[in-house]
């Protein structure tokens, strides 16, 4: 199955927008923001399928998001939130042309069919209040209206929705390129080398933010069905415990000296009844879920070539959907339960995508050259197999004058292979991609809970465990494990969405004593 890739767009969105006060002086009445801040102003100038309507109303609104350019979503950086965000409802967007829109004279819900021609419309935007920095400006027009910033299942663009941005090279985009975000400074050099907000506060004027690409995908939603494991001998797919002092027999690796994760798309079968439902409509049912396969363009030259492959093996190439394994705070009581996202320091895990299994991703997939006649490797699988990577990058994700750590369990297999060829080479890498200088040490990986994440091009991602497999502390989990009680109505919980990965005790404990975890990678 052949898609046309989007672009990228936020992952994780948590935070609400606020409105600015002056237009010369900005100093926001916030709670927990004090002191003058940033406020950037723009237009937004929609072209698209016109919008859906119901009620007399137009469905959707359009989103605009604020990100740190040292916070960016994935897979562009380690970002788990915008800095802020506003949002222009459909009723005003859309309000110049209503007279264009079709709307049902009983009040039905009407979505114009594919062949309807596209409708331009525009608006205005505010988002504030912003610290100083650099940032970028990212958007979509939530056409089926279910798009909410506070949840992690409902916080990100869906299949049909139009996305698009601040982008200084939108011909090219047109033409299949990479975007490129506009940056903007919002502050005042400190001689340091960094921005901050004067006394007066500071107004950014005229960002002009396009959406235009209709997003083909919904996002890819999976749960952990399967492990194949002869290194920690796991069992249950839904807690996979790996140990802090990994260690491979050989390098590369082969199959069996890894650990593997089987995602599956969808929820588990016996949940696809209650996951399409309220509250939940998740797109499991009707066509059945897949999730979206391609080889990424690692050194971001616009071509697919052999030399997109993993950093540990050329044979191998990198594919997408991206894998990654997020530390996360998570208390677990006996009753209740609840998710809280690591703040400082950031720590990631890498998977390693493949296609089926290791053998088959290096021997079965279409070699990636750029050659009309044989396209590079696109698919829509059932399933993707992700393998546990021993590394993991640490990094403070406000302050860019602190070095992040590239932190690897051990420095050479069991069989004396050196893991890392060319240390140069890779702190470069890393430096280049997160904007601040690397460290390579070797010691256990950091302890604790990662979250399980698949984030595709486009930048839709999914995550478990999330609050459809765990109940809030509001609405305590009955015995039986189906059911969130609330005061109003219950909920059932889907038992699939609630899985992670655990980076564990060392098998040899001495050998973490004298090879601890580097201090970047504990909580600050």
């Amino acid at each position: 199955m052949r898609r046309s890739l989007a672009l990228p767009f936020p992952a994780l969105l948590l935070a609400l927008a606020a409105g600015c006060s002056d237009p010369d002086t900005f100093v926001p009445d916030i709670p927990g923001f004090s002191g003058p801040a940033g406020v950037v102003e723009g237009t937004l100038t929609y072209s698209g399928p016109p919008p859906c309507t119901e009620g007399g109303r137009v469905v959707g609104a359009a989103v605009v998001l604020a990100f740190d350019k040292r916070l960016l979503p994935p897979p562009s950086g380690l970002g788990t939130g915008a800095a802020s965000l506003d949002a222009i409802p459909g009723d005003v967007l859309f309000g110049s042309i209503r007279d264009k829109l079709v709307f049902d004279k009983d009040g039905k819900l009407r979505c114009p069919d594919a062949s309807a021609p596209n409708v331009t419309a525009s608006g205005t935007w505010t988002i504030a209040p912003l610290s100083g920095g650099t940032y970028q400006f990212r958007g979509f027009y939530d056409r089926d209206g279910d798009f909410n910033p506070a949840f992690s299942i409902s916080n990100l663009p869906t299949a049909g929705d139009v996305g698009g941005g601040a982008i200084d090279n939108a011909a090219e985009v047109l033409m299949g390129a990479a975007p490129k975000y506009t940056e903007v400074n919002v502050g005042e050099p400190d001689g340091k080398g960094n921005l901050v907000i004067p006394p007066v506060g500071v107004r950014v004027l005229g960002v002009g933010v396009t959406l235009g690409q209709v997003l083909p995908l919904e996002r890819p939603v999976f749960y952990p069905s399967d492990v194949t494991d002869s290194v920690a001998g796991n069992k249950d797919p839904r807690k996979v415990v790996v140990p802090s002092d990994f260690e491979f027999a050989t390098f590369p690796p082969n199959d069996s000296s890894l650990i593997r994760i089987t995602f599956t798309a969808g929820v588990d079968p016996t949940e696809v009844d209650a996951a399409a439902l309220t509250p939940f409509f998740l797109p499991v049912k009707d066509p059945a879920p897949t999730i979206y396969m391609a080889v990424e363009d690692v050194n971001g030259d616009g071509q697919l070539t052999n030399e997109d492959h993993v950093v540990e093996s050329v044979n191998v190439p990198q594919l997408y959907p991206t894998s990654v394994f997020s530390k996360i705070n998570a208390t677990r009581l006996s009753k209740d339960k609840r998710i809280e996202t690591q703040a400082r320091p950031r720590v990631i895990m890498q998977g390693i995508t493949l296609y089926k299994n290791l053998l088959l991703t290096v021997t079965k997939l279409p070699p990636a050259m750029p050659d009309p006649m044989n396209p590079p490797f696109q698919s829509a699988e059932p399933e993707v197999t992700v393998a546990v990577r021993p590394a993991a990058i640490c990094i403070d994700p406000v302050d860019a004058s602190k070095k992040g750590v590239f932190v690897l369990s051990r420095k050479t297999a069991a069989d004396g292979t050196a893991i890392i060829a060319d240390e140069e080479a890779l702190k470069a890498s890393l430096a280049a991609r997160f904007g601040r200088p690397f460290d390579i040490a070797y010691g256990c990986l950091p302890e604790g809970q990662y979250s399980m994440n698949l984030v595709y091009p486009t930048g839709q991602a999914w995550s478990v465990p999330n609050e459809a497999g765990v109940c809030a502390l509001a609405e305590p989990q009955t015995s039986d494990g189906k059911t969130c009680k609330a005061v109003t109505n219950d909920r059932p919980r889907l038992v699939s969405q609630d899985a992670m990965l655990v980076v564990g005790a060392p098998k040899d404990a001495a050998y973490c004593k004298a090879n601890p975890t580097p201090a970047a990678c504990t909580a600050l």
